[in-house]
């Protein structure tokens, strides 16, 4: 009985520690719908309960939890194949989420700026991004998260963030340069 009292306390810990982070990474990729969100989230977690026994105690929670957030999603997008582009809400979830960054108008401009540009990238790439700057996940994490070698997704990455600067590098010398009058 107190063997499963410790580990009851100890899911509950990691629970308590994630449950935020796991709904964020889950909002983001259902395009922040989050009714949607909040059932995949409690989804994620009650598969994660009941497998709990099964977790390897020398593996990261976190990339156990996330890899299980992400097989969640896969199955749940792939049943409704949604076709939704991301937008400015981007943006305002960031600002919302980060404290960090205060209620800075130029940040949250920039934020919805690179939200919209992210919405022409491939769902791999948005993904890639989102994990690693939203979700804040090491290369590391990552590749254990989405079962790929590390060094593709350190290339993946490096790759995704030289097409959003070409993106968003394009979007800023379009707005600068001066508009034909007719």
């Amino acid at each position: 009985m107190a063997l499963i009292t410790e580990t009851v306390a100890e899911y509950t810990r990691y629970y308590e520690e994630y449950k935020n982070a796991i709904y964020n990474y889950i909002l983001y990729r259902v395009r922040y719908d989050r009714d949607t969100a909040e059932d995949l989230t409690a989804d994620v977690f009650v598969k994660a309960f009941e497998n709990f026994e099964k977790y390897d105690r020398k593996r990261s929670f976190k990339t156990w939890i996330y890899t299980i957030a992400h097989n969640h999603l896969i199955n749940h997008l792939t049943g409704i194949k949604p076709v939704v582009q991301l937008d400015d809400t981007l943006a305002a979830n960031l600002e919302a989420q980060t404290e960090h960054y205060g209620d800075s108008l130029d940040h949250q401009m920039m934020m919805g700026q690179i939200g919209s540009l992210m919405a022409d990238l491939p769902e791999a790439t948005r993904e890639l991004l989102t994990l690693r700057f939203v979700n804040d996940l090491s290369n590391t994490e990552i590749s254990e998260v989405l079962g790929k070698d590390e060094g593709a997704v350190r290339t993946g990455l490096s790759r995704a963030i030289a097409a959003l600067r070409n993106k968003y590098t394009e979007h800023l010398s379009n707005r600068t340069s001066p508009h034909e009058s007719n």
